[in-house]
């Protein structure tokens, strides 16, 4: 008779000693994962910053280092780092200026150069770090300093880029000390962004110092990389109404960038120039207008490259404009329409889109853009008149008498909007048999 060996042990401890190979189990499978988790973060941080030093390594980088200045200067507070930090400020200010009132002719504030305060690359940070690793690299420094100089009638100001002193710049000794820092500033442009600087003398209607920028510009061409340096150049040209070289950069730009938006929109802006500017013959005009329009929609057409902020929105505006001027009605409505821009019309642009919806019978359309028109500009007296023929042309007489005594008493309006004029004017020939309407041209 055999016996039964079968050793029977407690359930319980079966049960945990199961739970701990269950939990040995999960350990060695959670530590297997997380040396590979750790291994894939540290080869990601090492790509990332591999990515980050070969951009570092392209950019232009000018380290700015504290200017040296007088004992009279440091006893007003500007010390050589004050100096430097109201230098950097002013270029921020300037930048900030271009940059706020338009972007269409240089491009949106994509620049090829960084100026950076040399305090913020020193001690233990990412830039100094960075800054070492270029240096190790071969990428050399190039720094951005000067000195303050005063005479008995004057006080002046020599940057030094690098290497080289830039022409010496001069106030009078009684000027205030901000004076100095502007010029140096404006000096400084020239390395920091001489798109915005061209820009900011193009506004300013300076010919002259366009050119001497864009003179500096083209013997540095590391300042700006290729595709807004042919844009700038294009600009620059179109700015002396050099209509051939401005053609042909815009070309040579078209080639190297094909179906880019910035392309499009300098060639509709030389036909545009040439539209007010060439005196050409009436044929020519004309293909000059259609050529416009056709470079302009492209510039809002979906897919094509854009390398600038919002310029699709900023042709459709000029487009607007061009459609007004032209008094193309239909062209006009179905723009906006087509680009649901009702929302974005000044006071001018609504008052048109009106006249477009009257033309199609839309009157309540027509009656909105009016509406918005006065909200925007109630203190003009062309837009109450406006309002005052739409009410006349749906048989609204009593409010359109209400809306002429609103334009006349408008403190702006066209010599159109006059009693005199009124009592003239074939629009309100049927109103002229109204008391309200005599009380209102014998006022």
């Amino acid at each position: 008779m055999e016996r039964n060996t079968t050793i029977k042990l407690p359930s319980g401890r079966v049960g945990a000693f199961l739970k701990r190979l269950q939990q040995l189990a999960w350990f060695e499978l959670f530590e297997k994962w997380f040396g590979v988790g750790v291994k894939l973060l540290w080869i990601t941080l090492f790509i990332a910053f591999s990515v980050y030093l070969k951009r570092e390594y392209r950019r232009n980088i000018f380290y700015v280092q504290d200017f040296k200045v007088p004992p009279a200067w440091i006893e007003q507070g500007y010390s050589g780092e004050v100096v430097k930090q109201a230098i950097l400020d002013e270029i921020d200010n300037i930048m900030n200026g271009v940059y706020a009132s338009g972007n269409s002719m240089s491009g949106s504030n994509e620049d090829n150069t960084e100026l950076l305060n040399e305090l913020t690359v020193e001690g233990f940070n990412l830039r100094a770090v960075t800054k070492s690793i270029l240096a190790l690299l071969g990428k050399k420094d190039k720094s951005i300093g000067g000195y303050v100089t005063l005479s008995d009638s004057t006080q002046t100001v020599a940057i030094q880029v690098t290497n080289e002193i830039t022409q010496q710049l001069s106030i009078k000794r009684n000027e205030p000390a901000q004076y100095l820092i502007h010029k140096a500033a404006m000096e400084i442009m020239k390395v920091r962004s001489p798109k915005a600087l061209i820009y900011y003398y193009m506004v300013k209607k300076d010919t002259d110092m366009v050119n001497k920028v864009y003179s500096y510009l083209k013997k540095r061409r590391g300042l700006m990389d290729d595709y807004y340096f042919y844009m700038t150049s294009a600009a620059v040209a179109l700015n002396s109404l050099d209509y051939e070289e401005a053609m042909a950069w815009s070309d040579s730009a078209a080639k190297k960038f094909p179906n880019d938006k910035l392309t499009y929109y300098i060639q509709a802006e030389i036909y545009m120039t040439r539209i007010y500017n060439a005196k050409a013959d009436s044929a020519t005009t004309r293909t000059y207008k259609r050529l416009f329009v056709e470079n302009m929609r492209k510039v809002s057409e979906p897919g094509l490259s854009d390398q600038t902020d919002n310029l699709a929105q900023t042709a459709n505006q000029y487009l607007l404009g061009f459609y007004a001027r032209e008094n193309d009605l239909k062209s006009f409505s179905g723009l906006v329409e087509r680009t649901h821009m009702e929302q974005t019309l000044n006071a001018p642009l609504n008052n048109a889109l009106a006249y477009a919806y009257m033309s199609q019978k839309k009157y309540k359309k027509a009656e909105e853009a009016l509406h918005k028109a006065v909200s925007q500009a109630g203190h003009v007296g062309d837009y109450w008149d406006s309002l005052a023929e739409l009410y006349s042309i749906q048989g609204k007489d009593s409010l359109a008498v209400v809306s002429l005594l609103k334009a006349l008493k408008s403190p702006q309006k066209s010599e159109a909007v006059s009693a005199k004029a009124y009592q003239t004017d074939t629009r309100w020939q049927r109103l002229r048999k109204r008391p309200d309407f005599q009380q209102v041209v014998h006022l």
